[in-house]
């Protein structure tokens, strides 16, 4: 019983298949199963796509590649007729001429600069110049083939854009944290989870991370979700724009608090990695690597284009966002007591976290003044949503509660706040 509570739920793409197949044949039916509902099922496997987008760059490769292989079979057919009536009927014939107008279907796609229907045109060529060599009107044979493909885009085209009625809540600013939140427990997003936000994202939901995360493991964490409005990210130090690539806000020391804190570290034997925003790029400093863990994290993460690592003291001239210190847990957890015990601590924000790394933890350290809130507060301000809704799974300080990334949660928590189903929004049954 649990593995079956374990398996994925099908998704609307298995559902939306399921149904236009299904319309299919009944189109089939209805025309007196004439034509082969083949076709259009093969049609429809291919056009029901999970982004609307890709769905019309699928069809229409499908009806480009349908035409252009229905008339080379066509004219091969009736090339071949004519030869027939010449006296010509050998076997070897027919399929060296197969073979020659391959290379000719396939090279048509490129001077029609279609070369991304060739697949589709070679296959509908060789179909017809194969299985109905022998019909005995190949005008009708590839109308119909043309048709039954028709069909099947039609109906997929339909399927796939229709909606139940929603009522789109497009004013409300929608943020959510990142690693147990949405993520699984393999910190990774599921395929489920990746069509949905960018469906919704396409409809129009203004929706954004709030994340400890530098913008870099933002972009890997998420990657392929579009996300078009900026990310809080490093805890609240920045705001990221992930279009422009460009940092609109962030919270950094002031120099001298920036010197303080370096100099606490060097007096407790602490190496750590420096984390600012120069020239609007993340440039992380270190001075030396002195523990497998950084060791590790820095093979890690050195080849991201969002990094940039220096092997240098921290720049205190620079604008400060964070110092990094990956250490053994128990050390760290004696060492964050002496710092939160020295007078000056409460103009610092120290935050101590599990690491990846067996045995170790990670100690971050901002300016006071740095919040996830107090970010997002920034955000508020630039784009002057209608309603804020936080999702987390820390209770009492997000407005929705996710206690499990398992299964969606998140995301289905999202769908549900964002496009409810109402009889109001009529005019979004049929999707663009």
């Amino acid at each position: 019983m649990d593995r079956l509570k374990k398996l994925p739920v099908p998704g609307q793409r298995i559902l939306r298949t399921m149904i236009a197949v299904w319309l299919c044949l009944l189109v089939y039916v209805l025309r007196g199963r004439q034509g082969e509902p083949l076709y259009a099922g093969l049609a429809v496997l291919q056009c029901i796509q999970p982004y609307t987008k890709t769905m019309r760059t699928v069809a229409r490769k499908r009806i480009t590649g349908t035409l252009v292989g229905a008339f080379w079979g066509l004219a091969l057919l009736l090339f071949e007729q004519w030869l027939v009536s010449r006296g010509h009927e050998e076997p070897w014939l027919h399929f060296s001429l197969v073979g020659l107008f391959t290379g000719v279907v396939l090279y048509f796609t490129v001077l029609l600069k279609v070369s991304e229907t060739a697949y589709f045109s070679a296959v509908v060529f060789l179909v017809i110049c194969i299985k109905h060599a022998e019909d005995v009107s190949p005008y009708v044979y590839a109308f119909n083939r043309t048709l039954d493909t028709a069909i099947g885009v039609a109906v997929a085209e339909i399927v796939n854009r229709v909606h139940l009625p929603r009522l789109r809540k497009t004013d409300t600013l929608f943020v959510s944290s990142i690693g147990d939140t949405i993520l699984g427990p393999d910190r990774k997003l599921t395929p489920y989870s990746k069509v949905e936000l960018n469906r919704l994202l396409e409809d129009g939901a203004k929706f954004t991370v709030a994340t400890s995360e530098t913008q870099a493991t933002v972009r890997e964490l998420l990657a392929g979700v579009e996300l078009r409005l900026p990310v809080i990210t490093m805890d609240g130090a920045a705001l990221y724009d992930m279009k422009t690539m460009e940092y609109l806000e962030t919270l950094t020391m002031s120099g001298e608090k920036a010197r303080r804190l370096v100099d606490w570290a060097h007096r407790e034997g602490l190496p750590f990695f420096s984390n600012s925003v120069e020239e609007n790029l993340l440039v992380i400093r270190y001075e030396e690597l002195a523990n497998p863990a950084m060791q590790q994290l820095f093979e890690q993460k050195r080849r991201s284009p969002y990094r940039n690592y220096v092997h240098s003291p921290a720049d205190l001239d620079r604008d400060l966002l964070y110092l990094l210190i990956l250490e053994k847990t128990e050390l760290l957890e004696e060492k964050l007591r002496a710092f939160l015990a020295e007078s000056w601590s409460g103009d610092y924000r120290a935050v101590l976290a599990p690491s990846p790394f067996a045995g170790y933890s990670t100690l971050k350290i901002y300016d006071a003044a740095v919040s996830r809130r107090a970010m997002l507060q920034k955000l508020q301000q630039r784009l002057q949503p209608g309603e804020t809704v936080t999702f987390g799974s820390i209770p009492g300080q997000y407005d929705v509660v996710i206690e499990s990334a398992d299964h969606n949660h998140m995301v289905r928590e999202l769908k549900r706040r964002f496009e409810p189903v109402d009889l109001r929004g009529w005019r979004n049954i049929f999707h663009s």
